[in-house]
């Protein structure tokens, strides 16, 4: 106890302390609060501090009344440790509102007041203001609590692949830490090709969806309504939801674009001082998002890379299919056609026809093995988009399910491009196909030819639209839709190549493949192809009779498939020609170069053979022999070097499974040279020259 109130202790006539006023003027000196009260609770002296912090006049007797000044939420701890005191010394802690209405936090510690004699009168009390004290100490608390969050989201994250669960707990984490009642994080596209996008809400009765969703250009923080006219929301928006206060957070100050953290409240109040935490909750997610779309990325080309393996080996396998298939194909075909020319009855020949059309979709199915497998030879040519349709109107009604309509809009007029008719075809089926799958209930195929608007450098061109009646292409998927390995098709069901090939295809012939699509109504894709300036000069020839035929020419024909060899030498001894067959590679070259290639007009070699290969026998045999024709046959290549040789102009080459009709055209191309009779010495070509056929 003090030394001045054991030197006062002294008790009155009246039973009561006496307190010598003489010593409350110098506790008014004070800056600390301090007072006197009896055994009864009656106050009996309060310094002037004290009265200045209480607004309580000097003459207040009754201490309840300070109860009322007492925090709400303090009041019963405080009483609680007021009916604890046992005459020791006690210290605790509670907010007190002072005369100007507004609540401080206190440090109070109360002694028991004894006379001489030890016994107790009264109390006294002393309190300081440490309201700055405890503030700095809840700050202190609240960043601390802040940054073990900021710690645990960052553990947390690392153990997450999936990017909308780690949103979910940055929104939560934003709008707890801030005192914020909802938040939103909005999501862009660093490229621009995605509209910006709310990616998840937090703290809303509904669905979120304003109608317009801009990102600020740079990335600082913003707040509403302050910034109103570069806040992320529009401001009706924020309005017609009653929210008052706004503030949004770069995901990345140095890439505003990736997205924006907003907070939002209906309170007028500002905001709680906590932009550091924002902006490091940010600086971790972006971090975070960072690390799980790399690891997606990762994953997804590891898929990508083993499809592709998946796609070479299928491709392999398809191409050795492919030639096999060939070979029978070129052998059914060219025996169906000799039968049906032989049979008298009309009976008889329709059931060859529908040989010799099973045989073409056989071979329709093979251009689609090797146009996968990639081992198909590209061969530019001129072709009429109205024929190429009309021929395959029936193979295209083979693809559609039953509840898909079929419509053909041709023109009367030709529509000539310079193009692979194969891969053309299979532009067409890709879009058939693509569009027969979006028609899930019912719907309308449709497939036009006509001419399409004039290209950027005004050249003239012609069009093939594949139109169906589906839902329409969305938004998010337009901007993808022609990029490898993307697909919505479910998986197993699409590889995501169809329509990045068939745009490849377009441009390798100086077009371009586009498309029109409306939500509900469907989708038109437009293969925009060049125009042939003179289609006249690419009018088909008449089918060539066997009589018109040029006979006594001597072919060597080297062809390792027995039924194909077989075959190609019947029809070419049909045309009138002398032929001498091989199946072995080698055994035509030792017989070449023993004196046989003095013989011959033309060497008719498959390409893909054991051993020597047929590109490999016709350089050996050119070698003795530069002016000798060559006319190449495969439905297969595997050697790029050959490939590109074959693609070069003026060399010939004849696809199987092939007609005889083609055969005698292509044998008519090879022997052309030849019609005019033989060759005297002026007109020999010198050693080196080709003429345009393969050196």
């Amino acid at each position: 106890m003090p030394y001045f109130l054991r030197h006062l202790s002294t008790v009155g006539p009246t039973a009561e302390p006496v307190f010598d006023p003489a010593w409350g003027r110098f506790l008014d000196t004070l800056p600390a609060m301090a007072w006197l009260a009896d055994t009864k609770g009656r106050l009996l002296y309060a310094n002037e501090a004290w009265r200045e912090a209480t607004g309580l006049r000097g003459d207040v007797r009754d201490l309840s009344r300070f109860g009322d000044l007492v925090h709400p939420e303090d009041r019963e701890r405080l009483g609680g440790a007021g009916r604890a005191h046992a005459g020791g010394s006690t210290a605790y802690e509670f907010r007190l509102r002072r005369a100007d209405g507004q609540y401080r936090w206190v440090l109070e510690r109360i002694h028991a007041w004894r006379d001489a004699k030890g016994a107790q009168i009264g109390f006294v009390g002393g309190a300081v203001d440490i309201h700055e004290q405890k503030r700095h100490e809840q700050r202190l608390s609240l960043i601390a609590l802040r940054q073990t969050s900021l710690a645990c989201f960052g553990r947390f994250i690392l153990e997450q692949t999936e990017i909308e669960t780690v949103s979910a707990e940055a929104v939560r984490l934003f709008c707890e830490h801030l005192r914020l009642p909802a938040g939103l994080l909005l999501r862009g596209d660093p490229e621009g090709i995605e509209a910006p996008r709310i990616f998840c809400a937090r703290g809303f009765a509904a669905d979120v969806s304003p109608a317009l969703v801009s990102l600020p250009a740079t990335g600082s923080t913003r707040h509403y309504p302050e910034d109103g006219d570069d806040f992320p929301l529009p401001a009706a928006w924020l309005e017609a939801g009653g929210w008052r206060q706004g503030l949004a957070v770069p995901v990345d100050p140095l890439a505003p674009s990736r997205g924006w953290f907003v907070g939002l409240s209906t309170e007028l109040p500002d905001l709680p001082p906590s932009l550091n935490y924002a902006r490091e909750l940010a600086a971790i997610f972006a971090v975070a998002e960072a690390r799980v779309r790399a690891e997606r990325d990762l994953r997804a080309g590891s898929e990508r890379a083993l499809q592709i393996q998946k796609m070479e080996a299928v491709g392999l396998l398809a191409g050795g299919v492919a030639h096999d298939f060939n070979n029978l194909l070129t052998a059914i075909r060219c025996f169906a056609e000799l039968l049906r020319d032989d049979l008298p009855g009309e009976t008889q020949r329709s059931r060859v026809d529908d040989i010799l059309h099973a045989s073409s979709r056989a071979s329709h199915l093979v251009r689609q093995l090797l146009a996968f497998s990639r081992h198909e030879v590209v061969q530019s040519e001129p072709v009429d988009l109205q024929s190429l349709v009309d021929n395959l109107r029936g193979f295209i009604r083979s693809l559609l399910s039953e509840h898909v309509r079929i419509r053909f809009e041709l023109g009367e007029a030709p529509a000539w491009c310079h193009a692979d008719p194969k891969q053309i075809e299979q532009v067409l089926f890709n879009l058939c196909l693509n569009a027969r799958d979006v028609m899930v209930v019912d719907g309308t195929l449709t497939v036009g030819v006509g001419p399409a608007p004039a290209s950027p450098d005004g050249g003239r061109r012609v069009r093939l639209t594949v139109g169906d009646t589906g839902p329409g292409i969305p938004p998010e998927v337009q901007a993808r839709l022609f990029q490898p390995f993307f697909t919505t098709k479910p998986r197993g069901r699409g590889t995501g190549l169809g329509l990045a090939a068939s745009r490849a295809i377009a441009r390798e012939f100086g077009g371009d493949l586009t498309f029109e699509t409306e939500a509900g109504k469907g989708s038109v894709f437009h293969l925009d192809l060049p125009e042939v300036a003179s289609p006249y000069a690419f009018e088909p020839e008449p089918e060539p009779t066997r009589a018109s035929r040029a006979p006594g020419r001597s072919l060597l024909l080297v062809e390792d498939d027995d039924l194909v060899r077989a075959v190609t030498t019947l029809l070419a001894e049909s045309f009138g020609h002398k032929v001498t067959a091989f199946g072995d590679s080698g055994e035509a070259l030792a017989w070449a170069e023993q004196g046989g290639l003095a013989t011959i007009d033309l060497l008719m070699t498959d390409i893909v053979m054991p051993n020597l290969s047929g590109h490999a026998l016709s350089k050996r045999l050119r070698t003795l022999r530069p002016d000798l024709p060559v006319l190449y046959m495969s439905g297969y290549v595997d050697d790029e070097e050959t490939r590109a040789a074959i693609a070069q102009p003026g060399v010939l080459f004849l696809a199987k499974p092939f007609s005889h009709h083609e055969l005698a055209s292509r044998l008519e191309a090879a022997l052309a040279p030849l019609a005019a009779g033989p060759e005297d010495d002026s007109d020999r070509p010198a050693d080196g020259e080709t003429q345009g056929f393969l050196p």
